[in-house]
């Protein structure tokens, strides 16, 4: 008899920044049409002033990659097909997760597209090749703590348009992802993901695997979702 196949899920991982209480983090997980399975959310992490020195400019992605998504993603018992986050500073120690992760970007807006074809395009970008964009990009991660306080809604500035648009984060390598458009979902996924096993998963089998999930998801929708969960906890603390 053949083995029935076992139900897999689709994670959302988000980081809510608050001046006054530090960064929120935000999971969840979705079935096959974005039902909700489940939803864990941290308290709010705030590093204190001693740690603001010495990690310097590597401290967003070491709260965020390193302490919020591994805890996370560790309370979960599904399987997940892959983890999805709008936050590049989600990305700099994909290995300490068991899970393919990948950025979610902006809708891909392009009206001459059959938007019911999901194999459109897979292809690889040079992560970033032209030094103002950097710079560019630089000066906005770091003015994003400037001006008046920000609300948790303030993830959504972290919604780019592709790997060159993305903010520089130490640590990250963004040729280690590669672009996807399914419908008008865009995204960038691992090129390659080794498993526990050692078995290595190629980009064409990650996007096979998540293909399913973005036929009736909008990869953009979960994380306001998520945004409006963490309110709602927040308001019964």
């Amino acid at each position: 008899m053949e083995e029935k196949k076992r139900p897999t899920f689709l994670g959302f991982l988000t980081g809510l920044e608050s001046a006054d209480e530090g960064i929120i983090g935000g999971f969840l997980i979705l079935n096959m049409v974005g039902r909700p399975i489940e939803f864990h959310c941290t308290a709010p992490v705030r590093p204190n002033r001693a740690q603001e020195i010495l990690f310097g400019n590597t401290l967003e992605g070491f709260v965020c990659g390193e302490q919020i998504a591994p805890a996370l993603i560790g309370r979960t018992k599904m399987e997940l097909t892959a983890v999805l986050t709008n936050n590049p500073r989600f990305l700099t120690a994909p290995h300490l997760l068991k899970v393919p992760l990948g950025v979610v970007f902006s809708h891909f807006q392009n009206d001459s597209i059959d938007k019911e074809r999901y194999a459109l395009w897979d292809r690889t970008k040079d992560r970033i090749k032209n030094e103002e964009v950097l710079n560019k990009s630089r000066i906005e991660s770091s003015s994003l703590g400037d001006g008046e306080q920000k609300s948790a809604s303030s993830h959504d500035a972290f919604f780019s348009n592709s790997l060159e648009t993305l903010p520089f984060v130490p640590g990250v390598d963004y040729s280690l992802w590669r672009e996807t458009v399914r419908g008008k979902n865009h995204l960038a996924l691992p090129a390659s993901y080794k498993t526990e096993d050692g078995t290595t998963i190629s980009f064409d089998e990650i996007v096979k695997r998540i293909d399913p999930f973005l036929k009736f998801i909008d990869s953009v929708e979960p994380f306001e979702r998520i945004r409006l969960a963490v309110e709602e906890a927040q308001k019964s603390c």
